[in-house]
């Protein structure tokens, strides 16, 4: 799966799982926001309604008045348009039934009495129903509350495992992949080509790791042919110089022996081998003689095991080359020196 894949689906099912969270906490909001304020408000409302008629008839002696019959018939009526809960319509109703006869004028006293008592009989009904109401939605949020937290807590944890698992793998995922790759490049620069990434994590890491291991490849066949260059090249250096008659010396810019051929081994070391690398001793043997030869004019003299020999010697400086790019990014060339190739032709004595 490629990387934007990945990322739009770790990053979709966070916004699913938010979004999800949000209707929830919005939907319970919602309920509880019903509950407990518009329907226990109106059962509020006719507790009030309750007091108030009870009060007319608490503060008022039969038959009464016009103006506590109209303060009750107010207060009725409020009620009347304000019924939320079962059976309340149907003790309102006897309410205003036994209201009825209370303020009938052809009434006698004991059916007002009557009357009276069935008033107060049904107001408590409707407080008592309005009371196990508040109760039982009262409940009812507490439970809504728990669920809510029940499942908001639910969908935050899963929430946080989502984020969690992403902030943990994805870091890696993209990190590991890149220190495989810089492993594998600095492996390279010490000439190692035989390093391969393999990666499965996405399509795009895929596609770097198998650049990577052709460029590796080819660098490693490029690097292979040209060594098998270099060293064919220095084998026929090696062997032109190995059966010249003349003798043939090598030393590096600290005038430490890089090579010589048999001939000038025999001169010098009468015969040893493995001398590439002695340091050549300055006035006090033969090859600081030949080091030191400054006239090139003036056949060399040397005596080795008691014979004199003349020697004609041509010195070549080595500069070794040195490529680099300036700020524009041109080629500029340099060279410094690496040593130098000293020759010694054999040459009659002066004046024969």
């Amino acid at each position: 799966m490629k990387i934007k894949n990945k990322l739009l689906l770790g990053f979709g099912m966070i916004f699913i799982v938010v979004l999800i969270l949000g209707m929830v906490s919005l939907y319970y909001i919602e309920v509880i926001s019903k509950t407990s304020s518009v329907t226990l408000k109106n059962n509020y409302a006719t507790l009030t309604f309750t007091r108030e008629m009870r009060s007319v008839l608490d503060e008022h002696n039969l038959p009464l008045t016009p103006q506590a019959a109209d303060i009750f018939s107010r207060s009725l009526k409020k009620q009347e348009n304000n019924i939320t809960e079962y059976g309340e319509k149907e003790a309102t109703a006897g309410v205003r039934k036994a209201f009825s006869l209370l303020i009938d004028p052809a009434s006698n006293l004991n059916q007002q009495l009557d009357a009276q008592r069935r008033i107060y009989f049904l107001l408590n009904r409707i407080d008592d129903l309005n009371m196990k109401a508040i109760v039982h939605k009262n409940d009812y949020t507490h439970s809504t509350m728990s669920r809510a937290t029940i499942y908001l807590g639910g969908i935050g944890f899963i929430t946080f495992l989502i984020i969690f698992v992403l902030v943990v793998n994805f870091p890696g995922f993209i990190l590991n992949p890149l220190l495989a790759l810089t492993e594998g490049l600095q492996e390279i620069t010490n000439h190692n080509f035989n390093k391969r990434l393999d990666f499965k994590t996405s399509e795009e890491f895929t596609q770097l790791a198998d650049a990577y291991n052709t460029m590796a490849s080819e660098i490693g066949k490029t690097e292979n042919a040209h060594l098998t260059k270099i060293i064919l090249g220095d084998l026929r250096i090696k062997t032109l110089i190995e059966v010249m008659e003349d003798k043939v010396i090598g030393v590096n810019e600290k005038n430490e022996i890089l090579f010589m051929n048999t001939a000038a081994t025999e001169l010098i070391y009468r015969g040893q081998k493995n001398v590439t690398g002695k340091e050549s001793p300055e006035s006090i043997n033969l090859l600081g003689k030949i080091l030191n030869y400054k006239s090139p004019e003036i056949p060399l003299k040397l005596e080795v095991n008691g014979t004199v020999s003349y020697f004609c010697v041509q010195s070549f400086e080595i500069n070794a080359p040195n490529l680099k790019f300036d700020s524009a990014e041109n080629l500029q060339y340099a060279a410094y020196p690496a040593g130098m190739i000293l020759i010694l032709r054999a040459v009659p004595a002066p004046g024969k």
